[in-house]
């Protein structure tokens, strides 16, 4: 249910606050607002249904080399509950979730893959964590927060992956919460050592940074944030990839025909991968464990 208000009835309703809907906005960021009566009632019936599922989490680890450092961990995260069999939709009614989020999940076996290959390797620990439930409200994810194989004050960072596009070299890279964290500095020099543009957000309405398992992480005080998908590519036209999300997130988004096409091209897909492992290797070697700029909402 929604309710919606032109801006200029909505500024005649706060104009009882005193305030103006920009001030307000504003005012939201801050820890200390406070919601403001507006002097209307909206009553509504959302109908809901509370089911039971039994299904995991799935984590591997790659032991830190420093005796001491050991002990602490950097997370590499995707969801892998994309699968499943549902009502058909034109006939098909196998949920396939090659993009979202097979795509993450492939990222993640491989990091620890070449992770777990390195002769010597980094001082911190490496948690792989596939979790469930993200797509049921990112249930997985906070259920490790709440039950984690390393405290929450030794787990250096959650990098995240969910839902990367096949659609040739990137150009760039998003890191949607990064500029938040102390590790920004070191996540804009990997870029350009890889030759790669830190994007904004492309679809900020969308809310991504609080829809996806990095939130989890983040909500119990850890530095995270997801390395996502590009928004350029090379050789391709301006625009191309804001053209394709919109055909992907309209025609095959959580639908069956998110299927595996054999004429895809992987490499931004291993940018992103080449990206988080070394991103996530110089964290674990570093001496302290990052941290949420001062005054950050999710500051430990």
């Amino acid at each position: 249910m929604a309710a919606w208000i032109s801006r200029e009835a909505g500024e005649k309703l706060l104009g009882l606050a005193g305030r103006t809907v920009d001030e307000l906005l504003a005012a939201s960021e801050k820890p200390d607002f406070k919601p403001i009566p507006l002097g209307i009632q909206i009553r509504g019936h959302l109908p809901a249904k509370v089911r039971e599922i039994a299904t995991r989490n799935v984590a591997a680890i790659v032991t830190g080399s420093d005796p001491v450092l050991k002990n602490e961990v950097v997370v590499y995260s995707a969801h892998w509950d994309h699968l499943g069999i549902a009502s058909p939709v034109n006939g098909d009614s196998i949920y396939n979730g090659a993009i979202d989020n097979a795509s993450g999940c492939a990222i993640l076996m491989e990091l620890a893959r070449a992770w777990a290959s390195q002769p010597q390797k980094p001082k911190r620990s490496a948690l792989f964590l596939a979790v469930t439930a993200e797509e049921g409200g990112l249930k997985g994810s906070e259920y490790y927060v709440g039950h984690p194989l390393y405290a929450a004050d030794k787990t250096a960072i959650d990098l995240n992956y969910d839902a990367l596009y096949p659609w040739g070299r990137a150009k760039d890279v998003v890191l949607t919460g990064a500029e938040r964290t102390s590790v920004w500095p070191l996540a804009q020099q990997i870029a350009q050592r890889l030759n790669l543009t830190i994007s904004a957000d492309a679809q900020p309405e969308q809310g991504h940074y609080f829809r996806s398992d990095h939130f989890s992480f983040a909500h119990g005080g850890i530095p995270a944030f997801s390395i996502g998908h590009a928004t350029e590519f090379a050789g391709k036209p301006e625009g191309y990839g804001a053209r394709m999300w919109e055909d992907f997130n309209t025609n095959h988004y959580h639908h069956p025909s998110d299927e595996f096409h054999a004429d895809w091209d992987f490499t931004a897909l291993q940018q992103a991968a080449e990206y988080g492992f070394l991103l996530g290797r110089e964290v674990a070697n570093q001496d302290k464990l990052p941290d949420w700029r001062a005054g950050d909402q999710f500051h430990r």
